[in-house]
Formats: structure tokens, sequence, C-alpha cells
């Protein structure tokens, strides 16, 4: 499973090398160096003989350490473009040469390599770990309640918080003594290479991929739209169809897709989203895929699948949107 499990650092800077050759002027690389020194990509693939006025732009991106099929279904659809095969050698049903000729891709697929690097496997598949020890590896465990996870935080100090003697794989460094969700400030890596990648390419849409371990639920997967007032009229209304169109294509698939639903975040962790998605989501629609993580009955395989087909779904709608 290492062998088309993509999810490390490490294993993604082997495959550019193999990618650039292949791809040439097809494949721009562009990253930012993170405080711990780690180089936080955006890979974008296009056709550059057909002008950015006649193409359209999505921006595709993870920020969380722990959701590494999140990562696995990005380089997925990236190997598919470039070689027209997935990672396990399959045929791919995407037209590489119509779609880099209708729009420019772009993949951050480790937002935060720096925390990718601390964690103990390459997948959580619920073989090695309860979601209470999972938990605790994501967040850090609370120095006051062993064996229980830690609070989430948008920005930390550890001069002024006491923090876990492991610091949660899902937080990212930013100076020596500051630590980030990175989808949760634009102070993260994450959002600063979004930003400078968006001042040039002017993104039209954005899919962020997740995972979430759907404790006690029948669904092993799901969209979720944004926080209630941050989208409106036709952007709500387009959330709302592409989430839809992702979902059946699941169920086609045979998965088990909970409906598209609002973010149900409240209190602090809802103002989080409103001050660092709010006018993002105001200009133009974004979706989060969530799918199950740290579970038997969510092998690796299936995590990059569900992941693979929520990108090929926004791949095609751009497309019939063009």
């Amino acid at each position: 499973m290492a062998e088309t499990f993509l999810a490390m650092p490490q294993q993604l800077e082997a495959k550019l090398g193999e990618w650039t050759a292949r791809a040439g002027d097809r494949l721009r690389v562009d990253y930012v160096t993170s405080y711990s020194g780690h180089r936080v990509y955006a890979l974008t693939l296009t056709d550059p003989a057909v002008p950015r006025e006649r193409k359209r732009a999505h921006y595709f991106a993870q920020p969380h350490a722990h959701e590494p099929g999140a990562t696995v279904g990005m380089m997925d659809v990236i190997e598919q473009l470039i070689t027209g095969h997935d990672l396990a050698g399959a045929p791919s049903p995407l037209d590489a040469a119509r779609v880099l000729a209708q729009s420019v891709l772009t993949f951050n697929p480790i937002g935060n390599p720096q925390g990718r690097e601390r964690a103990p496997v390459l997948y959580w598949d619920g073989s090695r770990y309860s979601n209470d020890e999972f938990w605790c590896w994501m967040r850090g465990e609370d120095p006051d309640r062993p064996g229980q996870m830690w609070k989430r935080l948008d920005l930390w100090d550890d001069r002024v918080e006491r923090a876990p003697a492991r610091i949660g794989i899902i937080y990212e460094q930013i100076d020596p003594h500051r630590y980030v969700e990175p989808n949760r400030s634009h102070l993260s890596s994450y959002f600063r290479l979004f930003h400078r990648m968006d001042s040039e390419i002017g993104y039209d849409r954005w899919l962020d991929l997740h995972q979430t371990e759907f404790v006690n639920s029948p669904h092993n997967c799901m969209v979720l739209l944004a926080l209630p007032g941050l989208a409106e009229g036709e952007i709500a209304r387009e959330d709302r169809a592409w989430a839809e169109q992702i979902t059946v294509a699941w169920q086609q698939a045979g998965f088990r897709p909970a409906p598209p639903q609002p973010l149900s975040y409240t209190g602090e962790q809802a103002e989080y989203f409103r001050r660092n998605w709010g006018a993002l989501h105001q200009r133009m629609p974004i979706l989060t895929s969530e799918i199950k993580n740290n579970a038997p009955d969510a092998p690796p395989d299936f995590q990059r699948q569900a992941q693979v087909i929520a990108i090929q779904q926004s791949i095609w709608r751009l497309l019939a949107m063009a």
C-alpha cells in the first residue's frame, strides 16, 4: 500500500521529479517555506498554449496533517492528468488534454508537512490506534486530563498556554513560540500559499479536502457547505448543486454519503471560520469533502478513491461551466 498511498512529504518530493520530467511546461511548481523549513507546494496543471482568459481556475487543498487520505486523493488525480493512469496503473477517466486546455488546476497536497512528518503511521485505518489515541496525536494529550485530547485553538503561544508534552500534529509552528491550525489562521503556510497563487491566477472555486471519523454514524463520506450566512445567492445555489453532484457519484460508487449540509460549528470555532473564510465564500463557490478516517471499515484505498471521486466530479463540473 505504501507504493500507491503517497501522503508523506518525502513521497511527494520523489514524485515531483517524475512529474516535472514528464509534464514539461504543463506543470508549474510553486512553494512557500514554513518556519520549520518544509516546502508547502502548489502544483499547477494547465495547457500553457491556451490563454488564461479562456479557462476557469480551480484550487484544491488540504490543511490537516492527520488526514492523509486527502493528500493521496490529490496525488492520484495529478498522476492521472500527467500520465493518463492512476497510482495503481488503471486508466484515468479524465481526458487530460481537454481538461488542461479548458482549466487551470492548482493542488496543495500537503498543507502542513511539519505535522505530517510527525505522524506515527502513513494512514489511519483503526488497526493501531483507538479514536481517543488518534485524537491525542491530532491535538495533543491534555496535560490535565490524561488520555483525552487537548483543546482546539486557531493560534496559541507556548509562553501563554500549558501545552501538551507532544504537540498535536494538527498544528504548524510559525515562529519560536506560536502555533496555528492551518485552516483557521491566515498566518499558516496553507493560507499564505493560497494568497500568493490567487494573486496571480485568480481562482473561480475551491475544494478543500478533509477527513473525519463519523463516530456512531451510518455514513462514511459527506460534503460540507459554508456556515449559514457566509455564502449567498448564486454562489450558495452552486455550492449545493456541486455538493449534490459529488454525493450522487459517491452513492453510485457504493459509498454511504450523508446529504450535503452546512458546517455545524458554533461559538469560537464558528468565529474562526467567519473570520478566515467569510470573504472567500462571498467571492466563489467553496466546498469541503469529508471522508471517514481511522476505522476498519475505511481502508486506505477507500479513503483514496472517495477523495478522487470528489476531485474528478469537481473538474467535470468546472469544464461544464467553462
